[in-house]
């Protein structure tokens, strides 16, 4: 069985590939597969972080208090839930 490395592009058997993160590269090219993957995974990261960061500590329970904080914050909440590219 042969699949593509990610990176290089070439054909090679499944057994001299390598796979990190549900992505798979040949030896030569796993480092730069790691990179790419782990930046890629970061940039996931910071952008939710960014969108969901305004509400760190607020109540957003059903108690009165909660109630008014997500009608407030309607339209962030709704981006927050949509993500990034969506």
């Amino acid at each position: 069985m042969r699949d593509q490395c990610s990176i290089c592009k070439k054909y090679l058997d499944i057994s001299e590939l390598y796979e990190y993160r549900n992505k798979i590269a040949c030896t030569d090219c796993f480092d730069k597969l790691q990179e790419q993957v782990d930046y890629e995974r970061q940039q996931v990261i910071e952008d939710t972080k960014f969108r969901t960061d305004r509400f760190k500590g607020l109540d957003m329970s059903n108690s009165i208090i909660g109630k008014a904080n997500r009608e407030i914050l309607k339209a962030d909440i709704e981006i927050a839930k949509k993500g990034k590219g969506q």
